[in-house]
Formats: C-alpha cells, sequence, structure tokens
C-alpha cells in the first residue's frame, strides 16, 4: 500500500504542470468570439435550412424509399427516413449545439 501511494505521489507531481497547461490553453481556445468564417456560415447554414435542404431530404427519402422497393429491404427504407430526419433537423440542432453559451 505504501509502494502505491509514493507511486500516486510522484505521478501526481509529473500531472499537475501538465493539467495547469491544459487548463491555460483551453481558457484561450473559446470559439465563440471568432468571425472570421461568419458570412460562410450564415449562407451554408441558410441553404442548410431552406429549400435546398428541403429538397435534399425529400430527394433522399424519395431515392431510398424506391431502393427499398427494388431490393425489397425495409432496412434501406429506414435507413432513408433516418437520414431524411437528419437533413431536416440537423442543421438547426448542430446551430443550437455551437452557439450555446455555458
Amino acid at each position: 500500500m505504501e509502494r502505491l501511494i509514493q507511486k500516486v505521489k510522484r505521478l501526481s507531481k509529473k500531472a499537475a504542470p501538465v493539467a495547469c497547461a491544459g487548463l491555460a490553453v483551453a481558457a484561450k481556445a473559446h470559439a465563440g468570439t471568432d468571425t472570421t468564417f461568419d458570412d460562410i456560415t450564415s449562407t451554408i447554414q441558410g441553404w442548410a435550412e431552406g429549400s435546398l435542404g428541403k429538397l435534399m431530404a425529400i430527394g433522399t427519402l424519395l431515392v431510398g424509399g424506391g431502393m427499398a422497393i427494388i431490393t425489397q429491404s425495409v432496412r434501406t427504407a429506414v435507413s432513408a427516413v433516418g437520414l431524411a430526419l437528419a437533413l431536416s433537423y440537423g442543421p438547426g440542432v448542430l446551430s443550437g449545439i455551437f452557439s450555446a453559451i455555458f
């Protein structure tokens, strides 16, 4: 038991500076203040949440449904529905995640 305690003490002496450096770097890496890519981000977000995103979701649903009929596989239809839902709701969810303030 004494040997284990000595190992933990030695490890903590080595890990403490690394942990402090990691915290210092994490404090500098706040992603909410950068505005470099705001123009392209809003353009792509507009496409994904607008008519292009709806068109892609409907197209995926139709192609997946057709493939499910041809291959007679329920798995293909479920995959198409899942992908269409991800295309439809994904941009809003991602926007909410990345604009969250902690």
